[in-house]
């Protein structure tokens, strides 16, 4: 599936026109009320060059009138990832293993860990790790479990940390095997903007992976 950006700052010029006659106004009449303003203070551009050390897409405009932060369409992109894989174990031992959340790094390598918090056993935390794009890449999440539907339906959301929610499907395929669906998807870190492109297949590959892992170590947990 293709990405989607869901944020985009359109008539930036119109919006900047107005954020900076505005902000000289306020200096003027604070600092210096029958001054007038006739060039850019270098304290005023400072947060702009500020911004841009830290993202290649967040830089400021050359002229003075337009500087604000120009955001890239892409700046707050999503993507999402979606495979199916039949599983050769009856639908309750698929959903039973999917729900041991701490069992998910066995499948899924690029989870490095998940710990489910005692005193509120829907809610978990979880760590990525995984180098791509010649980067060690480690993020961390919070999610909350939502209610789920027995042998049907896992789903979660982030709370805090990288912005994700998913969910798992069990389809019974008979009275031995079932199909299992998982729909991933993801806010793409700032980082990893200008490899988009890339990014996507990426993951969905690592999740076809992950679910082929299941499959076998699921096939192999089918007598208990």
């Amino acid at each position: 599936m293709s990405a989607t950006a869901i944020f985009s700052l359109t008539n930036s010029n119109a919006f900047a026109t107005v954020f900076c006659n505005r902000k000289l106004q306020c200096r003027n009449s604070v600092a210096k009320p029958n001054s007038r303003y006739s060039s850019p203070s270098s304290s005023l551009l400072k947060p702009w060059s500020l911004a841009s050390r830290f993202s290649p897409l967040i830089s400021p405009t050359k002229s003075f009138n337009t500087s604000v932060l120009k955001r890239f369409d892409t700046l707050m992109e999503w993507q999402e990832c979606k495979v199916k894989k039949k599983v050769e174990v009856p639908v309750s031992v698929a959903y039973g293993l999917y729900s041991q959340r701490e069992s998910i790094p066995r499948w899924m390598t690029f989870i490095s860990s998940v710990k489910v918090l005692k005193d509120k056993s829907d809610l978990s935390r979880w760590t990525l790790k995984y180098k791509a794009f010649g980067q060690n890449l480690e993020y961390s999440w919070l999610a909350r479990n939502l209610q789920p539907l027995p042998n049907q339906k896992i789903h979660w959301i982030s709370l805090e940390g990288l912005p994700n929610r998913g969910t798992v499907r069990f389809f019974p395929q008979g009275p031995s095997s079932c199909e299992v669906e998982l729909t991933f998807a993801y806010e793409v870190p700032l980082l990893l903007i200008p490899f988009a492109t890339a990014l996507q297949p990426l993951m969905q590959g690592m999740i076809k992976d992950s679910l082929e892992q299941f499959a076998e170590i699921a096939k192999s947990t089918k007598t208990t």
